[in-house]
């Protein structure tokens, strides 16, 4: 009877080891089925993760990272990098042709021939190489458009006043009232840009709105313009519009918290 206490011991202990090793047995089985995800179907696992939020990771000493953006990018870069080769290659057989026809050389003549022959071996190669591009480029689309929105929302989420530049341009102001609006703008929180004008009444440039109104260039911004607005209509008295401008102009890293105003006298 002595004995039994420990019979019962033995038996715990041997089922909670059992536990463990169910449990790690079925972890290894989990991450071995990701990491055949990954290295089968890389594309669509890709999409999975980013869909799901996840930017980087680790598996099975594998690192993940996603570089769709990036990519995206490089396959538009190298796409309009061998348009501008094949172009320039093209000009160089259609010179050598011209060369030859005033030289009349027979070597320059048979290496000219030769040239042109590789040349359109090229060109076969190459609508090869930009229709797969251009089928990457499409295919990747959607995803890089939702990976951008992601990245919008994340980096405006919490800006404040302060992070923000506004760049005031006036319509029939004079500069000491678009300076003094400047100044009310700074008191109220918000960056100055260094791009501020004034424009004689009657001189509006071609690219000036035809309404006063305040335009962002990221999506993220879009609420931060609309408070601007707000702000603008307290300090003038007068309703802006909000609308998202081009960004001719506007530092591409510097769109999101870039904010201008076009303020027309009523």
């Amino acid at each position: 009877m002595a004995d039994a206490p420990k019979v019962e011991t033995t038996t715990l202990t041997r089922s909670v080891a059992l536990g463990k090793d169910l449990v790690s047995l079925l972890r290894d089985f989990a991450i071995f089925v990701l990491a055949l995800l990954l290295l089968v179907f890389p594309g669509q696992f890709n999409s999975i993760l980013v869909n799901a939020g996840f930017e980087e990771g680790s598996l099975v000493g594998f690192k993940w990272k996603s570089k769709l953006v990036e990519s995206d990018n490089a396959l538009k870069e190298a796409q309009s990098t061998i348009a501008v080769l094949q172009a320039s290659n093209d000009e160089l057989v259609k010179a050598l042709a011209e060369t030859n026809d005033k030289l009349k050389d027979p070597a320059l003549m048979q290496r000219a021939e030769q040239l042109q022959n590789e040349n359109s071996r090229l060109k076969d190669a190459t609508q090869q190489v930009e229709a797969a591009i251009s089928s990457a480029i499409e295919s990747n689309s959607p995803l890089v458009a939702r990976v951008a929105a992601a990245a919008d929302s994340r980096s405006g989420a919490s800006r404040s006043r302060s992070d923000f530049f506004v760049g005031v341009q006036t319509l029939g102001f004079t500069d000491d009232e678009r300076l003094a609006l400047n100044q009310r703008l700074r008191g109220a929180g918000y960056g100055l840009d260094a791009q501020s004008w004034s424009y004689p009444a009657g001189e509006r440039p071609g690219w000036f709105a035809t309404r006063s109104t305040v335009f962002y260039y990221a999506n993220a911004s879009q609420p931060a313009a609309q408070e601007l607005a707000r702000e603008m209509k307290a300090l003038t008295g007068q309703d802006f519009a909000v609308q998202r401008g081009a960004g001719l102009g506007v530092d591409p890293g510097r769109r999101d918290v870039t904010l201008f105003v076009h303020y027309l006298r009523s």
